[in-house]
C-alpha cells in the first residue's frame, strides 16, 4: 500500500521539472493527460454554464434589462 505525505514546500520550476523527470514514461504521460484536462476545464465554460448564461440572458431580454455587446466582441470569442 502506497502512503503519501503532504508537505507545503515551495519548489522552483527547475526543481519541479527534476521531480517530473524522475517519473516513469507512463506516469509522465498520465501527468500530461491530467494537466491537459485541467487546462481545458479552466479555459472553457462547461455546457451547464453556457446554458445557465443563456437562461439568464433570456430572462433579462424579456425584462428589457439585457446588456448587449458589440458583435465584434462576440465573434472574437468564437
Amino acid at each position: 500500500m502506497e502512503k503519501s505525505v503532504n508537505l507545503n514546500i515551495p519548489l522552483s520550476f527547475e526543481q519541479l521539472l527534476g521531480l517530473i523527470r524522475q517519473l516513469s514514461r507512463r506516469e509522465q504521460a498520465e501527468l500530461v493527460s491530467v494537466l491537459r484536462e485541467e487546462i481545458v476545464e479552466n479555459d472553457e465554460p462547461s455546457k451547464e454554464q453556457i446554458l445557465a448564461d443563456l437562461k439568464e440572458d433570456l430572462i433579462a431580454f424579456k425584462n428589457g434589462t439585457l446588456k448587449t455587446r458589440p458583435i465584434e466582441d462576440i465573434l472574437n470569442e468564437l
